[in-house]
C-alpha cells in the first residue's frame, strides 16, 4: 500500500480477499497523482467481492466499485479506465457547504425554459418541458422524504449475484458518494463544480435512501439501493430528483426514462438505479 492508502500496481490482498493484478489510474488526463487502483482483468464474482470490500470500507479506507466503459460496456472499459479520461480531483471538503435541496432546486429552475434567449416570455414555458416535469410546476416539489425500510437481504443479494463479471476499482474515499469527484470523473461534463454537486446529491440518496454508488462507466453510474421508495408519493418526489439530475434513467430494465411520471412508475422497491449523461 501507498502512503495515501492506495494499492500499489500487482495483485493486492485485503483481509480475506485476493484481488487479480491491478494498475494506478491518474487524474488530470494522466498527469495528476494516482487517485484509484483498478483490476486489469475482470473479478468473476463482482458483486460479492463489490459486497465484501464495501463491509471493510472503515478498515480499509477504499470504496470498491465496479467498472463500465462507454454506453455501460463492462467487456470494453478503456474508456474512461485505461484511456484515462479523467480531469483533475475536485476538493470534497467544498461538499460541506453544499446543500442538496439547493442543489437540485437550481437544476430544477434550469428546466424552466430550454428557448433561444429571443424567444423568451417569463409567462409561458416550454411545452415540452411543462409535460415532462407533470404533475410539479415550474417551483421544485423539494426531497423525498427518507424511507426507513430496507429491502430484504435476499433481493439485495439477488441483484448482486446477478451482476456479469466486470474490473474493479479501489478509490480512497471517506464515502462512496465522494468518490466521483476525487477521481475527477468527467462523465458530467461541466467540471469540477458539476461533479461536486452529484456528489452532493448522492450524499443526501445514500442517507435517505441507502442508495451506494456501485458503477461507474464513461457518462453513466449505478447506485445499489437498500432502501428505495415504498410509495407511490414518495416515488413521485424522488422521480423530480432524478429527473433533473440526469439525462436518463435506467430503471427496473427500462431505459431512457426522462419524465417524471415514468421514472416514478418504476422506482417503488427497485434496488438498481442508474443514470446517463449525454
Amino acid at each position: 500500500m501507498t502512503v495515501s492508502g492506495l494499492p500499489d500496481d500487482g495483485e493486492l490482498r485485503l483481509g480475506p480477499l485476493t484481488l487479480p493484478a491491478g494498475k494506478r489510474i491518474r487524474g488530470a488526463y494522466g498527469s495528476g497523482d494516482p487517485v484509484a487502483w483498478v483490476t486489469v482483468q475482470p473479478v468473476p464474482d463482482p458483486g460479492r467481492v463489490w459486497a465484501a470490500l464495501s463491509a471493510a470500507h472503515q478498515e480499509t479506507g477504499l470504496v470498491p466499485i465496479l467498472l463500465s466503459g462507454l454506453g455501460g460496456d463492462a467487456q470494453d472499459t478503456r474508456r474512461p479506465w485505461d484511456n484515462g479520461e479523467f480531469d483533475a480531483p475536485a476538493d470534497v471538503t467544498m461538499l460541506a457547504g453544499m446543500d442538496a435541496a439547493g442543489v437540485l432546486r437550481e437544476m430544477w429552475d434550469n428546466t424552466a425554459y430550454e428557448g433561444d434567449d429571443e424567444d423568451w416570455d417569463e409567462e409561458e414555458e416550454d411545452e415540452e418541458m411543462v409535460a415532462l416535469r407533470a404533475p410539479f410546476s415550474r417551483q421544485f416539489p423539494g426531497l423525498a422524504p427518507a424511507e426507513g425500510t430496507s429491502l430484504s437481504q435476499d433481493v439485495i443479494q439477488d441483484v448482486l449475484t446477478s451482476l456479469r463479471p466486470a474490473r474493479l476499482g479501489l478509490v480512497p474515499a471517506g464515502r462512496p458518494a465522494d468518490v466521483l469527484p476525487l477521481i475527477g470523473w468527467s462523465g458530467f461534463a461541466p467540471g469540477t463544480d458539476g461533479t461536486l454537486s452529484l456528489a452532493a446529491v448522492l450524499r443526501s440518496w445514500e442517507d435517505r435512501f441507502g442508495a451506494r454508488l456501485l458503477d461507474v462507466g464513461f457518462a453513466e453510474i449505478r447506485l445499489l439501493v437498500e432502501r428505495p421508495p415504498r410509495t407511490r408519493e414518495t416515488a413521485q418526489r424522488l422521480a423530480a430528483e432524478q429527473f433533473v439530475f440526469c439525462d436518463e434513467c435506467t430503471l427496473a430494465g427500462h431505459v431512457g426514462l426522462s419524465d417524471v411520471s415514468s421514472i416514478a412508475a418504476r422506482l417503488v422497491n427497485t434496488p438498481l438505479w442508474g443514470f446517463w449523461w449525454d
